[in-house]
């Protein structure tokens, strides 16, 4: 039997992650993705929350397209041995590259591709 741990989750964009979740999932440490909010390239969903709540990092949530920006940033910084200061401009360009792939698909939807 599988424990509920190990089960596989599919990822829509209405999954959301805890911000301890997001550690153990990301590849990431914590100090690390800290850094990254804390310099708004990584930026909680903060939709029902109260401006005093945002500080506190139980009340982080973050959507599956975080998570799968931020696995992607975990393997690209192992693989060249990057520094925590650059995965905020990484992540940006991660974060392009996927709207830039959404906004083709969807042209290539309108034309018939």
């Amino acid at each position: 039997m599988i424990s509920e741990e190990t089960q596989p989750t599919w990822l829509d964009h209405h999954h959301t992650f805890s911000f301890d979740e997001l550690i153990a999932l990301s590849g990431l440490p914590k100090a690390t993705l800290l850094f990254l909010v804390e310099n708004q390239a990584l930026t909680p969903n903060h939709s029902n929350q109260a401006a005093d709540n945002i500080l506190n990092v139980n009340t982080w949530h973050f959507s599956s397209q975080h998570l799968l920006t931020v696995r992607k940033l975990s393997r690209l910084q192992h693989v060249f041995e990057l520094e925590d200061n650059s995965l905020g401009l990484i992540m940006l360009y991660l974060e392009r590259i996927s709207s830039l792939e959404a906004q083709l698909q969807q042209l290539e939807k309108q034309h018939g591709y």
